[in-house]
């Protein structure tokens, strides 16, 4: 997958890098499509609702982001004959998973007119991607130089 570790790492910091702004640029965006206006959601006795199903899908996803990024097993036969694309993909599968967060709390703000929704999703989002890339960097310390 990656010919070198150095390229993999640059791939992975761009790849950081924009899953880390991505979730401003929601808030930045709902904020100004929501200002001094009510949400779009018709009805918004449905928005406690949306907010515990979008919680609860929220919780299975930081479930499944711990899984991936712990287990020993995942992906071990690719890991014999291509340590350094594994990694990636653990990262990868890591911080995408951690980016969904942030796409919850946008549609919720959405649909309610309020931003706290938007901010306490991204604050899940920042501290996920926090997490994976430690894990990326303890991954990257177990990976040859070569």
């Amino acid at each position: 997958m990656f010919p070198d570790k150095a390229k993999m790492i640059r791939t992975a910091n761009l790849l950081f890098v924009i899953f880390a702004v991505a979730p401003g640029v929601y808030l930045v965006t709902a904020v100004l499509v929501t200002f001094g206006k009510p949400g779009f959601a018709r009805d918004l006795s449905i928005i406690p609702w949306l907010f515990l199903g979008l919680a609860l899908v929220s919780l299975a996803s930081i479930g499944v982001t711990i899984f991936v990024q712990t287990s020993t097993k995942l992906m071990l036969e690719r890991g014999r004959y291509d340590p350094t694309g594994r990694t990636y993909l653990i990262m990868s599968t890591g911080a995408v998973l951690s980016e969904a967060h942030a796409i919850y709390g946008f549609v919720l703000t959405l649909l309610s007119g309020s931003i706290f929704y938007g901010i306490g999703f991204t604050i899940v989002t920042w501290t996920s991607l926090w997490w994976v890339r430690k894990r990326f960097k303890q991954n990257l310390a177990s990976l040859p130089d070569a």
